[in-house]
Order: structure tokens, then C-alpha cells, then sequence
């Protein structure tokens, strides 16, 4: 049982690094985003406007929740595990 429980949380653990990998590419799509709007001429009506920095940060803000939240119940995951093993 304790093999499962285990493998159960390396998982988790995968998982976890995965999305902090998908939250570092992120930061940086956001970044170059923000930078090639300021090269958009403004005067360019043809010029596909990116999403406005405003919104790009909402958006890395839900982001760094959904991630803290992950890593509050991977903590409470492996406090119940640890308590589970020692019994």
C-alpha cells in the first residue's frame, strides 16, 4: 500500500514541476507580448493589437493562485501520506 501511496505522490510531484515549467514559459510569452505592443505603431488600423498587459497580468495573477493553491494541497497530500505511513 505504501508503494502506491508512493507512486501516487511522485506523481504529484511531476505534475507540479510540469505546470511551474508551463507558468515560466508563460511569464515569459508575457513578457515578449508586452514588449511587442509597445513596437505596434498605433496608427497601423491592419496591426493585430496583443492582449493588453492589464489583461496579461490578470492573467499570470490567476495563474500564481491556481500554482499556490497546488502547492498547499501537494503539502496537505504529503502530510496525510507521511501520517498514513506512521501508523
Amino acid at each position: 500500500m505504501s508503494g502506491n501511496i508512493a507512486n501516487q505522490f511522485k506523481k504529484f510531484e511531476v505534475e507540479y514541476e510540469r505546470l511551474l515549467k508551463c507558468f515560466s514559459e508563460f511569464e515569459k510569452i508575457k513578457r515578449k507580448l508586452a514588449s511587442e505592443e509597445r513596437i505596434v505603431s498605433q496608427n497601423d488600423v491592419k496591426a493585430q493589437k496583443p492582449l493588453s498587459v492589464h489583461h496579461m497580468n490578470v492573467i499570470a495573477e490567476n495563474a500564481k493562485k491556481d500554482l499556490k493553491a497546488l502547492s498547499i494541497s501537494l503539502r496537505k497530500i504529503e502530510t496525510h501520506i507521511k501520517h498514513s505511513v506512521n501508523r
